[in-house]
């Protein structure tokens, strides 16, 4: 199914976020220590960079949401249908923690590329998988590397989420609708995004910790001046293979004390947003 993006209706921004706030603050991350990586040349596992990822959950993970309580900030945190089987007692803790769990399917294999039949199949394992070790459904869904098929909007229409995060087009969310139901997109920026700025784990070398505060810092600026006119949504997105490491966990730190000492701010958690935004309507 073919969404024309070109016509959504998007909105002027006038109006204001609850409790008077002009600037949503919407901090997500994906935690993904389960991964598909390619194998090396002569077929066998990456062990390397498996031993990369995994530091998610041996110690990045406890890293950031010990940050996020320092701060009093909630996140959405997009996790894999793979790590929620295997992880389960970490992604209880970031429910427990008043995050969000939401859905970031299975194990980062690309949609794009899969039938109409698979894909439905890996979305509904994803869902069964996070709300078993959460206890709550997923609402809202982030696909691998946001590349989305041309299915992949309406499966998640019936599998019954309410907000994605797939899209970089706006600083305020909007509705995709289909069918006369409402699918909230909370987009995010790709300048914002911890791979931008610092690579991958396959991309080497990584760029400067201290640059990506800058750029963050100066998005931050920024969108809080616009929304003194006109409300506007601070979105960030990190990997716990990067921002969990004690480096550049300073860089959540630095941001998220910037953030707080200003006014006029809301920190929302993506389900927060299509709430506020499915209320509007």
């Amino acid at each position: 199914m073919k969404i024309d993006f070109d016509r959504i209706e998007r909105s002027d921004g006038n109006f204001t976020w609850p409790n008077g706030a002009r600037l949503a603050i919407v901090l997500s991350s994906e935690y993904e220590p389960v991964y598909q990586l390619k194998p090396l040349a002569n077929g066998q596992p990456n062990y390397r960079q498996l031993a990369e990822i995994r530091y998610e959950a041996t110690r990045g993970i406890w890293r950031v949401l010990n940050l996020l309580a320092q701060h009093k900030a909630c996140c959405t945190f997009f996790v894999n249908g793979a790590t929620a089987e295997r992880f389960p007692d970490s992604v209880k803790a970031i429910a427990d923690g008043g995050h969000e769990v939401a859905a970031h399917s299975w194990n980062a294999a690309d949609h794009f590329t899969m039938s109409r039949a698979e894909e439905d199949q890996v979305i509904g394992r994803t869902v069964a998988a996070v709300t078993k070790a959460t206890g709550e459904r997923p609402a809202g869904w982030l696909t691998p590397r946001a590349q989305v098929s041309e299915n992949t909007v309406e499966l998640l229409f019936q599998h019954g989420f309410v907000w994605h995060s797939d899209c970089f087009d706006d600083d305020l969310p909007y509705s995709v609708n289909v069918d006369g139901k409402a699918l909230i997109e909370v987009p995010r920026s790709t300048l914002t995004d911890d791979y931008a700025m610092l690579g991958t784990l396959t991309a080497r070398p990584f760029g400067s910790p201290r640059d990506m505060l800058d750029v963050w810092v100066d998005e931050f600026d920024v969108l809080h001046r616009e929304s003194k006119h006109g409300a506007r949504l601070y979105s960030v997105n990190w990997h716990h293979c990067m921002m969990g490491r004690p480096a550049i966990s300073k860089v959540l730190d630095q941001l998220l004390g910037h953030v707080n000492a200003h006014q006029g701010i809301w920190f929302a958690r993506g389900k927060d947003i299509a709430a506020f935004w499915n209320a509007r309507q």
